[in-house]
């Protein structure tokens, strides 16, 4: 009979108990408000906001790990403008947790067109179209003891640092479309047992 933690003993055998393997314990898919026609946004404008809170009710630590999956995401701009989509995220685990309002970006694309002027008095108008794939990204938010909570936050943030044109023939759009927040976790064994 196998009696040690995070083990099963069974008439078929020895192994690890359902505890021991990691397991999704929290989900949250979230979509975009605002894809579609953009303007200028000297600030960050979120596309995107969502946030988990989960509470270790067991009567272990755990280990936490975030999965971060984006759809593939797409922009239109003219020249000569940029326009980016970041990523942001906080989290803090406490009994009371809190999680700052995320606004260092993390991760993200965005785009640059600045077609030069010819050597006439024309100028020369440029039109882009970017696509990038979905990507998945994981945070390690690290150990949580019984009784702990997480507080997760999640944003999108559009905006167009720089120089920015509106005219007749300008086209700007945006496209975030969602993202999907998976909490994993798995027991947290540390070397002092």
């Amino acid at each position: 009979m196998c009696t040690a933690d995070f083990m099963a003993s069974t008439s078929k055998g020895t192994g690890f108990a359902p505890s021991w393997l990691p397991r999704m314990v929290a989900e949250r898919m979230a979509s975009s408000s605002r894809d579609g026609t953009t303007e200028r946004a000297p600030d960050g404008v979120p596309f995107i906001e969502t946030d988990i809170l989960w509470t270790n009710t067991t009567n272990d630590p755990l280990h936490l790990h975030m999965s971060l999956h984006r759809a593939s995401r797409s922009l239109v701009t003219s020249n000569p403008n940029t326009v980016t989509i970041d990523d942001a995220y906080s989290f803090d685990v406490a009994v009371s947790p809190s999680a700052p309002i995320p606004a260092v970006t993390n991760n993200g694309f965005g785009a640059r067109l600045k077609a030069s002027r010819s050597t006439s008095t024309s100028v020369l108008f440029g039109r882009l179209f970017r696509d990038i794939p979905d990507w998945i990204s994981n945070v390690d938010i690290g150990p949580i003891d019984p009784g702990e909570s997480l507080h997760f936050r999640y944003r999108a943030l559009y905006s167009t640092p720089g120089q920015w044109r509106t005219g007749t023939s300008s086209r700007h759009e945006m496209y975030a479309r969602w993202a999907r927040l998976r909490l994993w976790a798995a027991p947290w064994v540390n070397g002092s047992l």
